[in-house]
């Protein structure tokens, strides 16, 4: 084996002994763990939520509500399940227990969606209607404006095409983690970013950072753990 061959190989073989042993002490430490399941939290949401979409067949498989108008059923920061490509046919419309549906709100159709209780449903001219109310609101709402009326409540519901899909679980508060990552936005040389994406960076850079680089001490220690033993090497040529 030529010098040049044999000295790759020992700065190789370095190397790996230096990231190793920094690995291990961060192990040790817990800090390798702690990040990962950082890493983990606020990516795996990405994740998650693409598989959920594929799951409950909807682009939005998860909602927080934003009001009080369907307490105290639902929280402001709870975090909604949605089961998404239900009809007017799938829904159950009752004003004590009928399904909690999702929907676009017919004065701003692209804006945040309604969460409210399914209390009827009708049909004008072959399209369905679904006529919804808050828990916490005294009156059905009544989109007259935009839509005919009809019902029992002689009101105007919205249309079937506005149903984004009904409520079927709901998780008590967690909607609050995920509102302050998604909405909070941080500013950097003119970039708007959201917090989450912020925090992956921060803990990426941390991540390498610390696999990669190693205190003064380990060095020292690892510069005195592969130095040749003189004695050795003198009896190797005797």
């Amino acid at each position: 084996m030529s010098t040049w061959r044999l000295f790759r190989r020992l700065n190789v073989t370095s190397k790996k002994n230096r990231l190793l042993q920094g690995l291990n002490t961060l192990k040790e430490k817990g800090v390798i763990g702690t990040i990962f399941l950082l890493i983990i939290l606020l990516v795996g949401n990405f994740v998650l939520q693409g598989a959920m979409r594929i799951i409950l067949r909807t682009s939005t498989p998860f909602h927080t509500p934003i009001s009080g108008s369907m307490e105290p059923t639902l929280k402001i920061g709870d975090l909604l399940i949605i089961q998404g490509s239900v009809t007017a046919k799938d829904i159950y419309a009752h004003p004590g227990n009928g399904d909690i549906v999702v929907f676009k709100d017919p004065m701003n159709p692209e804006g945040i969606p309604i969460v409210h209780r399914a209390i009827d449903k009708y049909q004008v001219n072959g399209v369905w209607y679904i006529v919804t109310k808050g828990d916490n609101n005294a009156v059905p709402d009544d989109w007259a404006w935009y839509f005919p009326r009809g019902g029992k409540y002689n009101v105007a519901g919205h249309p079937e095409s506005y149903l984004i899909g009904k409520v079927i679980f709901v998780i008590p508060y967690v909607g609050y983690f995920q509102r302050a990552l998604d909405e909070t936005k941080i500013t950097l040389d003119g970039y708007a970013v959201t917090l989450r994406m912020f925090f992956i960076a921060i803990l990426i850079v941390a991540l390498f950072y610390m696999e990669f680089t190693s205190s003064p001490e380990d060095a020292e220690e690892q510069s005195k753990t592969e130095k040749p033993d003189p004695d050795l090497q003198t009896n190797k040529y005797k």
